[in-house]
Order: C-alpha cells, then structure tokens, then sequence
C-alpha cells in the first residue's frame, strides 16, 4: 500500500502544469490584479478525496484549507494540494486554472508560525498563508518572513524561480498571497499598523464590532490592502461596494448540510401529501 502511495505522488508531481509555467500561476492574484472580486470557499475535509474532488472541479477561484480546525497533519495537507491541482486537471470539463489554495495556519497568535509556514509551502502547491489571531505588526512581520523565499520545490510545491517566492503585490512577480484575520481587542488596537506591513495581501477582520470592523476597512484602503470576508450569495453585491475583494461563501460542510437539509425537506413534504 506505501509503495502505490509514493507511486500516486509521484506522477503527479511528473505530470504538474505548475513546474514549467512561466505566466502567473496564482489564480486568486490574476483575478485581484483586474479588479474583480475573488469568490472561495472553506474546506476542513482536507482528508476526504471526494471533498478534495468536488471543490477541485468547482468554479470557486480559491480554497482556504484549514489546518486549524483540522487535524494537524502535514502529509494529509500535502495529499489535499496534490488532489486539487491532479483533480482540476482531470475531471474539469473545460480548461481552467485549478482554484488557488491558501492554508489557514493552526498557528494562533503568540506561537512562532515559520517552522509550520515553511512545511505548508513545502508540501505541495500552496500559494499562501491564512494567519489567524494576528495581533501585532511584529507577528505578522515574523510570518511574513517565513513567506519570503519559502522552499516552494521541494515534496511538490509550486516549484517555481526563486525571485517569485515573494509576497504579491509587494513584489508585483511575486505568486505567494498572505492574509491576517484581526479578531481580538488586541487586534484591532493594533490594526493600523498591522495593514502598513509589507508583504500583507489582505485582511479579514472577524469576531468584531461593526465599528472596530468599519476602522479595519479604512486603514485597509487607505494603505491599498485588500479586505476578506464570508458572505452570503444575496450580500455579495453590498460586500463588494464597501471594498471587500475576497469573498468566502463558508465551510463546505455548512454549504452541504444546508443543501442537504433543504432537499430533505421537500421529500418529507413530499412524503407527506401521499
């Protein structure tokens, strides 16, 4: 069973439309870099092929894999990437740029984030970091570092020249993402100088006050940041005119409990009239 595992890694890795590619590769930042808005999805199945498959051929322009509330497991993560690019590739029914993914850390604020940014730049084609709880510039400066020239060739990553393992748009080559979510008092007494960090893609402010999340949104603007959220399909409109540019629709399973939940009811209702 080990040995048709290697072998499964491995010709993805031979057959990856990554490791030549010389034009932008990052879908999320090829979408921002027009002005439109980026619409994506939570995953914390990163164990389950089928999830793996469904979000893979999906028209989501991004992925954010979350490792926090997943099971710590870096050799899990390394086999989601894989399946995300090896699944878009196979079973798209028109060609298309595989969903970019973003992997939102287990780190939480106060933790030192590089060794865990490292490996999940490593272990497959992420293209960037989701940092929960940042709560100072400091912090975010210290992830950010870890970004920088992050080994992206070895174990099937990106694989791809070493000027563009940068932090977009800092460095306009640059194909690496990085996003902070400010959710803490803390959070928000520093924010100002949290969106002045170089190398900072985007901010999600979450958890907070409608006021302390207005004062997010200025200091976003006002140092050209971008601005990350979830919303609904009927708010997306309103989100978007307030500045917003990531727009997340959820946890797949709550997108499949929902759907679930509403088909169940029409059959009980079904059921019912017989």
């Amino acid at each position: 069973m080990r040995k048709h595992a290697v072998a499964f890694s491995v010709v993805l890795l031979l057959a990856s439309p990554i490791a030549g590619a010389q034009g932008r590769i990052n879908r999320l930042i090829s979408i921002l870099e027009t002005g439109a808005p980026a619409v994506g999805v939570w995953t914390g199945a990163t164990a389950a092929p089928r999830i793996s498959k469904v979000l893979a051929t999906s028209d989501v322009d991004f992925i954010v894999a979350d490792v926090e509330h997943e099971v710590y497991d870096f050799p899990t993560l390394r086999r989601f990437l894989l399946e995300i690019e090896d699944f878009s590739r196979r079973y798209r029914p028109e060609p298309r740029e595989a969903p970019t993914v973003l992997v939102k850390l287990a780190h939480r604020a106060g933790w030192d984030p590089r060794y865990e940014i490292a490996e999940s730049l490593k272990v497959g084609p992420a293209m960037g970091v989701w940092i929960p709880f940042v709560e100072s510039a400091e912090e975010l400066e210290l992830a950010i570092s870890a970004v920088r020239r992050a080994e992206t060739t070895g174990l099937g990553g990106l694989n791809i020249p070493r000027e563009r393992r940068e932090p977009w748009p800092q460095n306009p080559e640059g194909e690496l993402f990085v996003v902070a979510m400010i959710e803490s008092a803390k959070g928000v007494e520093n924010a100002k100088e949290i969106a002045a960090v170089a190398g900072l893609g985007a901010i999600e402010p979450v958890h907070l006050s409608e006021g302390d999340t207005k004062a997010i949104v200025s200091f976003c603007k006002e140092k050209g940041v971008y601005l990350a959220t979830e919303a609904a399909p009927e708010d997306v409109a309103a989100k978007v005119a307030e500045g917003y540019r990531l727009i997340h629709l959820g946890w797949d399973f709550n997108l499949l409990r929902s759907e679930l939940e509403e088909r169940m009811s029409r059959t009980r209702e079904t059921l019912k009239k017989r």
